[in-house]
């Protein structure tokens, strides 16, 4: 159907938008913390595209993974948007790891199931959204090591 094409699109092109948006942001903590910001916010606002997919995916009664895995990115989005910008609850530095923990978990592994849809439309898609994945994961320890990860 091509209705499931449109959404695993969409699908694809935000999972990519909000790996170069992490991608940014990390780097941003480090050369010019604005762009981490408006990076952040960005990322945020990517919930709301995503929430709509997630939805049509549970009307069209899809397989489970292609609500399930959006849904915890969807999640990871939400806490992010309650701790970071609503509560502002510093958990990063010091650490604070009853937030940490399942930050991580879910930011994480939102991101790789998510990834994982794209492979499903087909293989080059997978392979761009693996180039994405990569390069907020460098940026991420680019970051790490300069201790504003």
């Amino acid at each position: 159907m091509i209705l499931f094409y449109i959404l695993d699109f969409f699908l694809f092109i935000l999972i990519n938008s909000a790996n170069i948006l992490s991608g940014l942001m990390f780097i941003g903590r480090v050369k010019n913390q604005m762009v981490a910001n408006i990076s952040g916010k960005l990322f945020i606002i990517l919930g709301l595209p995503l929430f709509l997919i997630v939805f049509i995916n549970l009307l069209l009664i899809r397989e489970w993974w292609y609500w399930l895995f959006p849904s915890i990115l969807l999640i990871f989005i939400i806490f992010t948007l309650i701790v970071d910008i609503i509560k502002k609850i510093e958990f990063r530095n010091p650490k604070n790891y009853k937030i940490l923990i399942p930050f991580l978990i879910l930011y994480y592994v939102g991101l790789i199931l998510t990834w994982g849809i794209t492979w499903t439309i087909g293989a080059i898609f997978g392979f761009i959204t693996m180039i994405s994945y990569f390069f907020q994961l460098a940026a991420s320890v680019y970051a790490g090591k300069h201790g504003v990860g």
